[in-house]
């Protein structure tokens, strides 16, 4: 092996960062890899198996790589580097991002050492790992909502250890599901939410932060019920025990609750869209209602013992109501699902044992929720003819309605439909409790790690997860509900105590400067304007693209990253009201391979639409501030 070799590589990872240089130098190689040439070619044997195809290895890469997606978005995620034909082939041809993970350091070590790939080690699109967390950290990066990573690799590294792939393939699709929905928050929700936060203000200064009764019930026993199909057979055992608990339940499984007249402690619903129809005609002026700053008005209506706020941290958002209100979010996390955040909630109520109801995360024989919560219509079965499993709904009218509260029959039937047909895209496997394969959906599947992940984060709890025949959840135990019950005491008094206040001045001061902060970007969003309509009108004259068109398009830039990016990052609002068309022309600038008459006009008009919907913005929520400090 060359020493200089593996010394150059080593150096060109040290160069970019990548955390897997000290770990390679530290590492005793435990196997030793055979470097072999036949055809022509050289290729290794590891533990009696060529890492590449035995007759071309580099034709296969070439093929493998040629079947794919190749845009300036694409994200190409190699699995394996063996002796580097694939990796090499897409660090070469690749116009997006290329990530190599290679998990065994045996391989990548030896590799570094025979070939030198300082050349696409020092590439800015490349990047290299053998930890799958930071694999998927750099997906993350590079990711949008109109790209998803495609996994390359040869068919001996799929062969060569066929369980690892197939988990790896699996922990993908789960990672991919979280992203996609912190995308799309990212990308379609900030404004809206924005708007509501702004618009739930008056009603969110009467409501506490539920951090305010951090312990209040420490030591006690807390179930997290949820609407999945076992809590039916837990409903009994719930009424055994109500007394000795802290119930908490997410909106789903109210009406599933209320139907065997269990009256929860607290109902936690986190929705931005209008969901009230899961609550709807429930006498819950003895619940008390756990939710965020931007979810939807029509939450805050109905009548409750009283409003508590969780605010999450990890919504970007938020951040907007707490530099208004100066409360502190630090212990307030949401993941997505809202059971996320009612483990939370016990978690800061100081509860030392909690308790998963209804968290089956999974079809249970075809069915899919409770049968009394309000997506009881929802079956999943094998289709025969189609030969696969699919959702569908058993009262598709009854389905429809459960989604929201939608006027137009129209509307209703084609957000059904959509819902129905983005559940059976979605639809695939996941570890059950019991040791078999079953079926769920991508979203489902997304909570898994999380949900995980936060007994690692707090492990001075005991997790109890009683559906036992849904999905697997690490750092739970698997017990039936009596069982996890039967030693918890009876809790003689709930009741929820404060003097807390919000600073109402300042919070009008604060609300105040930040509607007269937005307007320096109007100046700049006229500038921007202008300077499109004169390209537009060069465009039109010449019908050609001159050198004055370019020389104006590089102004038009420069005025939009003033805008877009340099502003951006001074003015936190700004910034959440027009991600989502920075995000659109961040995307279309690197999709734009050269400048032809189509793609600057097509650039122009984008900017151009950006420059005109961030005025649309501005007023329009700088209305909603007056009106709200109008009203508080």
């Amino acid at each position: 092996m060359n020493n200089n070799v593996f010394e150059n590589n080593i150096n060109a990872l040290k160069a970019r960062g990548f955390s897997v240089a000290e770990k390679l130098l530290k590492h005793v190689l435990s196997d030793v890899l055979e470097l072999v040439k036949e055809n022509n070619f050289y290729n290794f044997k590891y533990k009696g198996k060529y890492l590449h195809n035995a007759i071309n290895p580099l034709g296969e890469a070439i093929e493998i790589f040629s079947m794919c997606e190749n845009t300036p978005v694409t994200i190409h995620l190699i699995y394996g580097l063996g002796l580097g034909y694939l990796f090499q082939v897409a660090a070469a041809k690749s116009q997006g991002t290329v990530i190599l993970y290679e998990p065994d350091l045996n391989i990548l070590r030896t590799a570094l050492s025979v070939v030198n790939f300082t050349s696409d080690i020092i590439k800015n699109n490349v990047f290299i790992t053998n930890d799958f967390t930071e694999a998927c950290e750099f997906i993350y990066q590079k990711s949008n909502m109109k790209n998803t990573p495609l996994l390359l690799s040869t068919t001996a590294y799929r062969e060569m250890n066929e369980e690892q792939f197939n988990n790896m393939v699996s922990e993908l699709q789960q990672t991919v599901g979280r992203f996609s929905l912190d995308l799309r928050y990212t990308q379609e929700k900030f404004y809206p939410l924005i708007l509501k936060i702004i618009g739930n203000i008056p009603k969110l200064i009467n409501e506490i932060p539920i951090l305010e009764f951090k312990d209040r019930y420490k030591g006690k026993t807390a179930v997290v019920v949820s609407a999945g199909p076992t809590l039916d057979r837990n409903i009994e055992t719930i009424k055994k025990y109500r007394d000795n608990i802290v119930l908490i339940t997410v909106g789903t499984a109210m009406k599933t609750l209320n139907k065997h007249g269990i009256i929860p402690d607290f109902l936690c619903i986190i929705e931005a869209n209008d969901c009230s129809k899961q609550i709807a005609g429930l006498d819950l002026k003895d619940v008390n209602f756990i939710t965020e700053p931007y979810s939807n008005p029509n939450l805050r209506k109905f009548e409750f013992k009283k409003t508590y706020s969780h605010v999450s941290q990890n919504l970007p958002v938020n951040s907007f109501w707490c530099n208004l209100s100066g409360i502190n979010n630090d212990e307030y996390f949401s993941k997505g699902t809202v059971s996320y955040t009612a483990l939370n909630v016990a978690r800061i109520l100081g509860c030392s044992k909690i308790v998963l109801v209804g968290q089956d995360l999974a079809y249970i024989k075809g069915q899919c929720y409770s049968k009394d919560s309000a997506y009881k219509d929802l079956v999943c079965e094998y289709n025969k003819s189609l030969k696969k499993w699919e959702i569908t709904a058993k009262d598709f009218e009854n389905f429809c309605n459960s989604l929201g509260n939608y006027e137009s029959p129209e509307k209703r039937k084609r957000i059904a439909l959509e819902r129905l047909k983005n559940l059976n895209a979605s639809l695939y496997y996941v570890k059950g409790i019991q040791g078999d394969m079953i079926p769920t959906e991508s979203v489902y599947s997304a909570f898994i790690q999380p949900l995980s992940e936060f007994t690692q984060m707090y492990p001075d709890r005991e997790y109890i997860n009683t559906s036992l025949v849904g999905a697997q959840i690490d750092g739970f135990n698997n017990i039936p509900l009596e069982e996890a019950l039967k030693d918890s005491n009876a809790i003689e008094n709930r009741e929820l105590i404060s003097e807390f206040k919000y600073d109402m001045q300042s919070i009008k001061d604060n609300l105040f400067k930040s509607k007269e902060s937005l307007k320096p970007a109007l100046l700049l969003v006229d500038g921007v304007r202008k300077l499109a309509k004169n390209i537009n009108n060069d465009i039109k004259r010449y019908k050609n693209i001159t050198q004055e068109i370019l020389k104006n398009l590089k102004k038009l830039t420069t005025g939009y990253t003033a805008l877009s990016y340099d502003f951006a990052s001074k003015n936190m609002l700004f910034d959440f009201i027009t991600t989502a068309e920075r995000i659109e022309i961040d995307y279309e600038m690197k999709m734009t391979k050269e400048f032809t008459l189509d793609s600057v006009k097509n650039i122009v008009n984008k900017i151009l639409e950006y420059a005109n919907k961030t005025e649309e913005k501005i007023n329009k929520v700088s209305g909603e501030i007056d009106r709200v400090l109008g009203e508080i």
